[in-house]
């Protein structure tokens, strides 16, 4: 017999917290972005002279607000083709600084020389806005536009080069002059070395983006234990205290184990006869407070409470919480909420309740598939709880003890012998004990 509360979790927790993980970061980048072009604007304005410092700069700035207007883009379908189109735009920005922006506003300067600033290194603040995003295949997208982008300014400059001076044009052991003599020379290029900065923009990119899928993995693991936490907490939330789920949260007790746990089903004498003529509203109203009176003791004994069933109650000792001397406890609640009942009425009815309580070995877990999960209790013992609870029909008691869970009970709890008796479904004759109640049940 299964017995199970159902729950439903949202089957993409994890993908949406990576999806707003990267659309914060992506947020952050073009914010970071807009910083860092600003400087950078500032730095053309004090590096060139003037007009062309003024023009430069205020192109620079135009792009870096380029980058917020993306931001526009977020939450809508084009979120994701925006993001790689601001990329691609800055890697080849900096490509176009390379391969076309004159490095001076007088004389031709061999536009080679550029090579010789560190104009290349703006490939590397674009790459390094990318890892913001959280996103390995956007950061490996900016990285080949940016090594692309450098190899195609490399060509370009060497396609407008009538004679080409590189490594290659040096001795095996130059002086220093003639090495100087070499690289100053307004032919120098060094083929060599663009290749070699492509490469480590590669290499860079691809350290950048494993690292940033190392860190997806980090909010996928948070994502999936705030999940388990979810699913416990809508298990067990409303059935036991907070400190119990804490244990919970904290413990893992919700993985599938097998072991010895006392069950309790108790279910209200005579339910029809009392719910005639009552409103359903006003029924469910009774069944709350009586439900919310008997939880409360149920916790107080650090049971849990696995289902509501109709007027009826399943309720475990030792799964999935562990609790010593369970089969104790499970006697002790049951006469508790025996007391409860004689001394209180439920909006202004009577209750009365027969209970049937069994010890032996259970299997208990959450099972389920996708959104739909369960968790369920299994075993023999959760099977005899319930006959003996109809047992009482029979014997004219109100709970019903089975002889495995008598074996567990502590001395101090005095039981009286009912007898033997073959329960159904079960192979064999079963002893069953009395703490003694003698209330009469229909």
């Amino acid at each position: 017999m299964a017995i199970d509360g159902r729950l439903t979790q949202p089957s993409d927790t994890i993908a949406t917290a990576l999806s707003n993980a990267e659309r914060k970061g992506f947020r952050i980048a073009m914010i970071g972005r807009t910083v860092a072009v600003a400087l950078i604007a500032v730095a053309y304005l004090l590096s060139y002279y003037f007009p062309i410092n003024v023009g430069i700069a205020a192109i620079t700035s135009l792009i870096g607000l380029g980058g917020l207007i993306s931001l526009a883009a977020v939450g809508t379908r084009y979120e994701r083709h925006a993001r790689y189109a601001v990329f691609a735009f800055d890697a080849t920005a900096v490509t176009v600084l390379l391969a076309f922006v004159p490095l001076s506003s007088g004389g031709d300067v061999p536009q080679n020389m550029v090579f010789l600033t560190s104009s290349v290194q703006h490939y590397y603040i674009v790459i390094a806005a990318a890892v913001l995003t959280l996103s390995p295949p956007l950061v490996l997208w900016t990285g080949a536009w940016a090594a692309s982008g450098l190899l195609f300014a490399t060509a370009w400059i060497l396609s407008g080069m009538d004679t080409v001076v590189s490594y290659s044009n040096l001795p095996i052991s130059p002086s220093p002059e003639i090495y100087i003599q070499t690289v100053l020379d307004p032919n120098f290029i060094g083929i060599a070395s663009r290749l070699q900065e492509a490469l480590i923009i590669a290499l860079v990119t691809a350290i950048a983006a494993l690292a940033v899928h190392r860190a997806r993995r980090v909010v996928s693991d948070h994502a999936k234990a705030e999940a388990g936490r979810h699913r416990v907490q809508s298990l067990f939330g409303r059935y036991v205290p907070a400190p119990i789920l804490r244990e919970l949260l904290d413990d893992g007790h919700l993985a599938p184990q097998a072991r010895d746990a006392t069950l309790m089903f108790a279910d209200i004498a005579g339910f029809t006869q009392l719910s005639e003529g009552l409103h359903p509203t006003t029924l469910v109203d009774l069944l709350n407070e009586f439900f919310s009176a008997v939880t409360e003791i149920i916790d107080r004994h650090g049971g849990v409470v696995i289902n509501y069933l109709g007027d009826a109650l399943l309720i475990s000792f030792n799964a999935p919480l562990s609790k010593e001397n369970h089969a104790d406890s499970a006697l002790l609640a049951a006469q508790d909420i025996l007391a409860l009942v004689e001394q209180r009425q439920f909006d202004g009815k009577q209750i009365r309740l027969r209970f049937g309580i069994a010890t032996g070995l259970i299997s208990a877990g959450t099972v389920g598939a996708g959104a739909r999960q369960t968790y369920t209790l299994y075993g023999e013992a959760v099977n005899l709880a319930q006959r003996l609870q109809e047992l009482n029909k029979e014997t004219g008691t109100s709970c019903l003890i089975s002889g495995a869970t008598a074996k567990q009970i502590s001395r101090t709890l005095p039981l009286i012998h009912v007898g033997t008796f073959i329960i159904r479904s079960l192979h064999r004759p079963v002893e069953v004990f009395s703490p003694g109640q003698t209330n009469t049940s229909d």
